[in-house]
Order: structure tokens, then C-alpha cells, then sequence
């Protein structure tokens, strides 16, 4: 891919202004994950990406390929765990142990009424403020556990991806959060999403009940019903990988710092 074809993808997809700086940076990224014959389908994405965010979802991906493929892991992209599989999982990696870890990636953007009102905002003021209190910061942490559960089973909890449970295979959901609470989402919501309320100090509890928390038979009816909701989660997947993008404000050229929570294996 040359410089010329990746901002017209950029420019297709909507994005307005000068982004040769960024460009140069993605570029060096995908040329890299062309170079290893394994991500045609990946860069094919990008380039036939038609709005904002399949580009942004695609250079997420193409971003935590460059850095596993940059430090000498191979990964396979696109992938059928099972044969009943409905869909393929983004990444397998084979790792030296003997493992195979399978990771499937969910980039989390801000939630529709922030980011309109945001917009509006700048559109105005050139400026914007915005606050969240408790309650919609437990609105947040909700809703990457929903994706979570959107990325692995369907709404009556019956499983569409990670239909393979053995001993040797690691199942993990990546998911970038960095939009998420105003970008103030930290280690402790990440606690909140897989382990619940008992997993921090009561100043930061905010009512949840975690994807990996067990339950209680003392726990009312409605958490009963939430825990058993989240079996297959439980059964099936290892942990959750939470992604913070550096630096934030970068829409193209960033890394990924992950902070995972899950089960022990």
C-alpha cells in the first residue's frame, strides 16, 4: 500500500484536514504486515472501508498485528476455531508452549448522546464540557461488558464464537476502551467489567456484578439471573484484554497498552 492510496481510504471514509504525519507512521505499520503475505484481507479492509468506523475498527486490528508481528509473533489472521463456528475469530497465535491463544478485538467508541453533544459543542463554541457521574459511569462499564457478551453469544445466550474449550486453547476479547468514561476509563472499571463490585475499594463500587464473579446463593433473583447469563462467558472465555490506546488523542498512528483480567490459567 502507497501513501496516496491510504489517504484516499481516510478521505472516502470521511475524515476532512491533513493527516501526513499520522499516515506515515500507519504506513510503515501495514507495509510491515504486507511484507508477511498473512494480512491481505486486513489491509483489504482498509482500503475498502466506507466509513469511520470500519477504518478506525481495521486500523485497531492492523495496529495489535504490527505490534505482536513487529517483536517476531506471528499471528494468523481471520480464523475458524471450530467447524460450527459461525464466524471467524480476528487472531490466533500459536505460542512456544504449545498453547494456541485466540483473540477477538471490539473497538469501543464513545456512546452516541456524548459524542453528539461533543460535536455540537465544538460546532458552536469551538470548545465543550462534559460530566459523568456514578450512574453513567456504571451506564459505561455495562456496556463494555455487553459488547463482551455481543462478541462471544447471541441475546439468548446461545454461543456464536469460542466453541472451543480444551485445555490448550487461551480465549481472550480485546477490547480498546479508550473513549470510554470521557477517556477516563482506568484499571479499576476494568476490575468492575470482569470481577465486580468485591473487586475494589467501596469508594469506586458502582453496583456491578462482574462477568467472571461468582455468585452467592444469598444474591437476590436478579442477580442470579444476570450470573447465569454470563455462563458461557464463564465456561468458554479466558479473560478480558482492555486496550489503551498512546497516545490518546491519535486517530491513525498509536500503540496499545493492555491490562488484562479474567480467570487464572
Amino acid at each position: 500500500m502507497d501513501e496516496k492510496t491510504l489517504l484516499a481510504a481516510i478521505t472516502k471514509c470521511g475524515w476532512k484536514g491533513a493527516w501526513e504525519e499520522q499516515v506515515s507512521g500507519l504506513l510503515s505499520k501495514l507495509n510491515l504486515l504486507e511484507r508477511t503475505g498473512r494480512y491481505s484481507k486486513l489491509l483489504a479492509n482498509l482500503k475498502g472501508a466506507n466509513d469511520k468506523n470500519n477504518f478506525t475498527a481495521s486500523v485497531l486490528e492492523a495496529t495489535i498485528a504490527f505490534q505482536f508481528e513487529s517483536v517476531g509473533i506471528e499471528l494468523q489472521y481471520e480464523i475458524r476455531q471450530d467447524a460450527e463456528d459461525e464466524s471467524s475469530i480476528d487472531f490466533c497465535w500459536k505460542t512456544k508452549s504449545g498453547k494456541t491463544v485466540y483473540i477477538e478485538v471490539r473497538l469501543l467508541q464513545q456512546d452516541k448522546a456524548t459524542a453528539d453533544s461533543i460535536s455540537s459543542q465544538l460546532d458552536a463554541r469551538n470548545v465543550y464540557a462534559i460530566s459523568k457521574d456514578g450512574d453513567d459511569e456504571r451506564q459505561d462499564i455495562v456496556r463494555v461488558q455487553k459488547v463482551v457478551l455481543e462478541k462471544v453469544q447471541k441475546k439468548d445466550g446461545s454461543p456464536t464464537k469460542f466453541l472451543t474449550a480444551h485445555q490448550d486453547a487461551i480465549n481472550l476479547v480485546a477490547v480498546d476502551i479508550t473513549q470510554i468514561i470521557l477517556g477516563a476509563f482506568d484499571v479499576d472499571d476494568c476490575k468492575l467489567v470482569a470481577l465486580g463490585d468485591p473487586s475494589v475499594p467501596d469508594i469506586n463500587r458502582r453496583e456491578v456484578f462482574g462477568l467472571f464473579q461468582d455468585t452467592q446463593p444469598a444474591y437476590p433473583a436478579l442477580i442470579q439471573s444476570l450470573a447465569h447469563s454470563f455462563n458461557h462467558v464463564k465456561k468458554t472465555l479466558h479473560g478480558v484484554l482492555f486496550l489503551f490506546r498512546l497516545p490518546k488523542t491519535e486517530l491513525f498512528n498509536f500503540s496499545s497498552r493492555g491490562f488484562w483480567r479474567g480467570i487464572q490459567v
